[in-house]
């Protein structure tokens, strides 16, 4: 699938085949542990080399704020009841069912046999209620905590069952639950023995690369390759140049059009184009003057040139959007021309808000595509008599200053989970936005009766962020991945932060 606003040309047929062969490639492997495969067939043994530029920050859990340990770890070694596969549905996992009270407030889970964690020790109920608690608790900031906490009560029924005692009916709560990864009764941090998925961690060495290998004794469909080792990467040509010297399987995603020319018309590698939920956004501290003022926002929004930073960023690639709904999500409307590029317009409502020389600071993390995004931007705002001071800083950095401590005025930052509108309903949420309506129409959107009144209370949130400029969205990343020809099994599309590998092989 490809969602594009553009003039640009595809990537060409050739493109759409690839594509094609690599979906229809997952879960093809032999899985059979034979390394005597005939030539063409899939390669049980390989190990699986992926280049990122995402990496983790830490892999304490529930804190949030990075999204490299959920591509890394999540559903690779760490599950949840429920998973998001990659078409984006709720699929059980550690749940092998569930069943839900007429009332829709209680929820008990039947738990899969047979599961252990990589240390050998049994999963239990316990283990799941330990999980859940810490998620929900007061210590804990994982970014879905505001959507779990019509959660009152977990209870371990018997070892195989537990119960989910809600305060009102949820429409989410499955999806919601994906996010919660399930480790032993106490455990606060991810380590090698505490997961239960497909893979078992190995070791993370920062600022260079973390190892997964195939768990022998897991419960499920067993991992088509042996194990698979993410690089990380600082800079996009030494990333690309690792997988033009062989080092590399594949980039799990492009940044620049600019670095697929090496890739184009070569028989070596496949290149796939996919749909993401990667927004890049200009956060704004609504909860702090002048940003509390929507008039201030709206101005700000309509200074940019969207169309322009698409085009020096992505050459037509992706596409401008206009709230935080991408195309992917039943609510979405397209808002893109809502505030569209006006700087007379800005001006008059900068004016009208009595806001003169005003000067700005964002906090962002260095890249080639921020500081893209940022030279624009700056020239966009210095066009209606505003000042943009950049603050380079680290993801470190970041997570405390930004996202914990909302000790900013604005960012620059790509957000890639799926349904996070539903974080402006939260004004506790890094960016602070607080309207009581969207609040309402939120909750009452997870309590709906059916799908389609969802989909409708959903879709006014979706348009009212939109017009108050709650943020300042920017444009949808395309997924673009470059890989070996010989690798396949492979997600095209991005729906969801993990990315999943059992079903990546390589041919012999």
């Amino acid at each position: 699938m490809r969602t594009r606003r553009s003039r640009r040309a595809p990537l060409g047929a050739a493109l759409a085949v690839t594509a094609a062969l690599a979906l229809a490639a997952c879960g093809t492997g032999s899985g059979s542990g034979d390394d005597s495969a005939a030539p063409g067939s899939p390669d049980a043994s390989a190990e699986i080399v992926i280049g990122s530029t995402n990496e983790p920050t830490g892999l304490v859990r529930n804190v949030g704020g990075s999204s490299g340990v959920s591509q890394t770890m999540t559903r690779n070694v760490y599950e949840g009841l429920t998973s998001v596969d990659v078409d984006g549905e709720v699929v059980p996992t550690l749940a092998e069912s569930w069943d839900v009270s007429e009332d829709g407030l209680t929820y008990t889970f039947h738990l899969q046999p047979d599961v252990t964690f990589h240390d050998g020790t049994p999963l239990t109920a316990d283990d799941v209620v330990w999980s859940i608690s810490e998620a929900i608790g007061p210590e804990s900031k994982s970014a879905r905590k505001s959507d779990l906490l019509v959660i009152q009560q977990a209870t371990a029924v018997d070892d195989a069952t537990v119960q989910l005692d809600l305060s009102r009916p949820s429409q989410g709560l499955t999806f919601y639950l994906a996010s919660v990864t399930i480790v032993r009764d106490g455990d606060t941090e991810l380590t090698s023995d505490n997961g239960t998925g497909p893979y078992r961690f190995v070791e993370w060495v920062q600022g260079d690369h973390l190892t997964i290998e195939q768990y022998d004794g897991y419960w499920g469909e067993p991992a088509q390759n042996a194990g698979v080792t993410f690089r990380f990467f600082q800079d996009t040509t030494a990333l690309n140049n690792a997988l033009l010297t062989g080092d590399l399987d594949l980039v799990i995603a492009e940044d620049s059009p600019d670095q697929l020319v090496q890739f184009e018309d070569n028989p070596d590698f496949t290149i796939t184009e996919g749909t993401s939920t990667t927004k890049q956004i200009w956060a704004f501290n609504d909860r702090e003057a002048p940003f509390s003022d929507v008039r201030v926002r709206q101005a700000l929004y309509k200074a940019i040139d969207r169309e322009a930073i698409l085009s020096a960023v992505w050459d037509g690639y992706g596409q401008v959007i206009g709230s935080m709904v991408p195309p992917t999500d039943p609510w979405f409307v397209d808002q893109a021309d809502v505030h569209a590029y006006d700087p007379d317009a800005a001006e008059a409502l900068l004016a009208e808000a009595g806001v003169t020389d005003l000067s700005i600071s964002v906090d962002y993390i260095p890249d080639g595509t921020t500081e893209a995004i940022l030279a624009l931007l700056t020239k966009n705002l210095a066009d209606v008599g505003v000042t943009l001071t950049p603050n380079p800083i680290d993801d470190a950095t970041w997570y405390q200053k930004v996202y914990t401590d909302h000790d900013f005025q604005t960012t620059l930052m790509g957000h890639v989970n799926p349904r996070d509108v539903l974080w402006y309903a939260n004004p506790d949420f890094y960016w602070g936005y607080d309207n009581p309506q969207v609040q309402e129409w939120v909750t009452a959107a997870d309590q709906a009766p059916t799908a389609e009144e969802q989909v409708e209370l959903l879709t006014q949130v979706n348009e009212t962020i939109g017009e108050e400029a709650a943020s300042a969205w920017l444009y949808l990343d395309p997924q673009i991945r470059v890989a070996r020809s010989d690798v396949t099994g492979f997600p095209v599309d991005q729906v969801t932060e993990s990315f999943y590998v059992a079903d990546i092989v390589r041919e012999s």
